[in-house]
């Protein structure tokens, strides 16, 4: 399989995140909504051999930003399009639009019918007024976060649904589908997407149904296919299109979705002019945001945030399994002062899976990443099992690493780290009803009123006050969603590591902390017990606070 790469580009204020493969003249490429560019793998895969496919994340969905405007148009998404290839050097190409994509692609090429070659719909959403106003009215009501997760389970079904019913919300025989639900594994790819957006979900997909798209494709001067799968509900959109502009056409492929793929490369190997497309950009930097970027390994990348300037970095390990994205909110309110660094574990959030799930992988792996962006000496922060893994990075470097901050850290002993292992992350395996959604849910939940999650008896009570807003907890479930594979074996090993023995052999100035409510706030004491030149301090609870801690800690 072709390797694709991911990287981002900024165009204006917005972060605009994109997925690349191949090499030749460029094929810009739309997804569905509410998706990313993810969902486009397979097809980038059979393009990438002739061409270069580039498969962007359309703004709001995936790590893309949001248009600045509260209720983006069809034309809005169209010149954000055109904006986005003026970022990446690109001043002709060809198209490909699915679904949604193909709304902002048509409108595109009637903008600038000199910038694209040859344009193929895979899907147009072609609907007349009473279809949309329908949509409009019954599809998209808003994304509410509840507290017993019954939010996941409408995502989950609605997915379902559509293969179901067109439109999803009439259940009746001529509304019937000429299709069948996916697998648990592939609606578990097509809902991660959807749960990233968040309430942010409909603001793009809501613009495909105020679209006048039975109108738009009249006026096309430049060549366009409008295809569509036999069992994908916008074939019936193809019925509607009469009397196309010359260079136009239509096509009905069968099922096969590998097929499809090939039959577009071929329609866009047609006409498709030679040249080659420019090698990506690097992102500029954002003021007052954190910065994104990838850092390529050959065999994987690795994702990384960074914030502030300053001559010795801290470097931050986010909580494992887990993401850096959690760590956001503390990095900008550290950077006044200094340069902040923080990445996905490899395996976890937004960076590949490419090493063993160990920590002392995750170790290696915080020591190349430093190496990639050139950082000599630095600081080094890690938050419960990442402070296993700064640990583990500082025992084994100790001249890499300057002052390190251990944000309660799993200090357990033998007898409780097995206890905790035995059920604390089941293996998440999707069920075509949606409900392994929903254990995920309630464990994250319960971590947060009783210790462990699984101990629900008086004793194990937790006198905190509990993070669990539903809004922090989506973040928190997406993000292990994104890796849900590895999370369970994630949890294993940082039980399994002898957190207590490396702690005891560190050399290193050290600040063992934790906020009252942390999930091993309680084992704080012990860690800072047995590294032998620690401090100890409590983190309050909001992040300016915390920050202040821990930045006269490295200041002092």
């Amino acid at each position: 399989m072709t390797r694709i790469t991911r990287h981002f580009v900024t165009v204006g204020t917005r972060r605009v995140h994109y997925r690349r493969a191949g090499s030749g003249p460029p094929v810009v490429m739309l997804h569905p909504s509410p998706s990313c560019s993810g969902s486009l793998t397979g097809t980038i895969d059979v393009f990438a051999k002739a061409f270069t496919a580039i498969a962007l994340d359309t703004p709001g969905y995936g790590l893309s930003d949001l248009l600045p405007m509260e209720q983006p148009e069809i034309p809005d998404f169209a010149e954000a399009l055109a904006e986005t290839l003026d970022a990446l050097g690109i001043e002709r190409c060809g198209v490909f639009g699915s679904h949604t994509g193909a709304s902002i692609a048509i409108e595109f090429i009637r903008r600038y019918p000199e910038r694209a070659s040859i344009t193929v719909f895979d899907g147009y959403p072609g609907y007349t007024d009473d279809y949309r106003a329908d949509m409009l009215e019954s599809y998209l009501p808003p994304y509410v976060p509840k507290w017993d997760g019954t939010h996941l389970l409408t995502t989950w079904m609605k997915y379902r649904e559509q293969f179901l019913y067109s439109p999803p919300f009439r259940h009746h025989k001529e509304n019937r589908s000429n299709a069948v639900p996916r697998d648990p594994v592939t609606t578990q790819a097509a809902v991660t997407p959807r749960l990233m957006t968040g309430r942010n979900y409909n603001i793009g997909y809501s613009s495909v149904f105020r679209y006048k798209s039975l109108e738009a494709p009249y006026d096309l001067k430049s060549p366009t296919c409008f295809a569509a799968r036999e069992d994908d509900s916008l074939v019936r959109s193809l019925g509607l299109l009469d009397d196309l502009p010359e260079g136009c056409w239509k096509e009905v492929l069968g099922r096969d979705e590998a097929a499809a793929a090939e039959r577009y490369a071929e329609i866009l190997a047609e006409r498709l002019e030679p040249g080659d497309t420019p090698a990506p950009p690097d992102p500029e930097n954002l003021p007052g945001r954190v910065q994104y970027s990838y850092t390529d390994f050959g065999a994987g990348q690795v994702m990384v945030r960074r914030a502030g300037n300053g001559d010795r970095p801290l470097v931050m390990m986010p909580p494992l399994p887990g993401t850096s994205d959690l760590l956001e909110t503390l990095m900008l309110a550290l950077a006044p002062a200094r340069a902040v660094i923080a990445f996905d574990p490899p395996g976890n959030g937004d960076s590949d899976d490419f090493l063993p799930h160990t920590i002392e992988a995750c170790a290696g792996a915080l020591g190349q990443v430093a190496t990639k962006l050139a950082v000599g000496e630095f600081d080094l922060y890690g938050r419960n099992a990442g402070a296993s893994v700064a640990a583990a990075f500082a025992h084994a470097n100790p001249d890499r690493v300057g002052k390190l901050i251990l944000d309660a850290p799993l200090a357990l002993d033998t007898a409780t780290a097995e206890a905790w292992q035995a059920g604390y992350a089941p293996a998440i395996e999707p069920k075509w009803d949606g409900s392994h959604l929903i254990a995920l849910w309630h464990q994250l939940r319960a971590e947060q009123l009783f210790s462990p999650w699984f101990n629900e008896t008086a004793a194990g009570i937790r006198d905190v006050e509990p993070e669990i807003d539903p809004d922090f907890l989506s973040q928190k479930l997406t993000g292990i969603l994104k890796h849900y594979g590895t999370y369970h074996e994630f949890w294993d090993v940082a039980f399994e590591y002898p957190g207590l023995d490396t702690l005891s052999r560190i050399g290193h100035t050290t600040l063992v902390c934790a906020r009252k409510n942390d999930l091993f706030a309680a084992f704080a004491d012990d860690a800072a017990e047995a590294v032998p030149k620690a401090s100890r301090a409590t983190l309050p609870a909001e992040t300016q606070g915390a920050a202040r801690v821990i930045a006269e800690f490295l200041d002092s």
